[in-house]
């Protein structure tokens, strides 16, 4: 996905390791010597973004290096390295007698007052917004039953002046002979 993305911002380079990216009337200042973007994502996942993939890829150099040491192989195998010990038997636990005697109670939990709310929370780095397309004329920021858009209109609709209804009958009324 951030490889198509790339493809079609405009890249200018500042100096060797900063670039001005832009896509959309916005545009994104990164370091790639430093790590940051303006966007925040590439400092906050230490992972590149799209913007600075976009600026290694103009520079011709590996993207992989500027992810961080915690996303290598050998740091998550070193994380599960060491041994784990087993807790043993509950009778062979040596416990103080002033822990024994201490009572440890849930904390105490207060439901919120008010609706739930049903949607997510959606992360920082998350922009993704739809917008809703009308079935008749194709246009975006509205749907088929609110469009005013539309070539062709049933006359007896809400979206037509009543009064412009109200004369077209009377006209084809007074047009039949009987």
């Amino acid at each position: 996905m951030f490889l198509a993305l790339c493809l079609r911002y405009l890249v200018e380079q500042l100096q060797t390791n900063t670039f001005n990216v832009k896509y959309n009337q916005k545009t994104f200042f990164v370091d790639l010597e430093k790590r940051t973007c303006t966007c925040r994502q590439f400092d906050l996942d230490e992972i590149p973004c799209s913007h600075a993939i976009a600026g290694i890829d103009k520079l011709y150099r590996n993207k992989y290096k500027y992810c961080s040491k915690w996303y290598d192989i050998m740091m998550y195998k070193n994380t599960y390295n060491g041994s784990l010990n087993p807790v043993g038997d509950k009778e062979d636990w040596n416990i103080p007698e002033d822990i024994k005697q201490e009572i440890l109670l849930p904390p105490i939990y207060k439901p919120a007052v008010g609706r739930r709310k049903k949607q997510r929370y959606k992360s920082a780095t998350e922009t993704f917004k739809m917008s809703t397309k009308c079935g008749r004329c194709r246009r975006t920021g509205h749907n088929k039953k609110t469009c005013k858009f539309s070539p062709a209109l049933h006359p007896y609709s809400k979206k037509h002046n009543t009064n412009e209804a109200s004369t077209s009958c009377k006209a084809q009324s007074s047009s039949v002979a009987f």
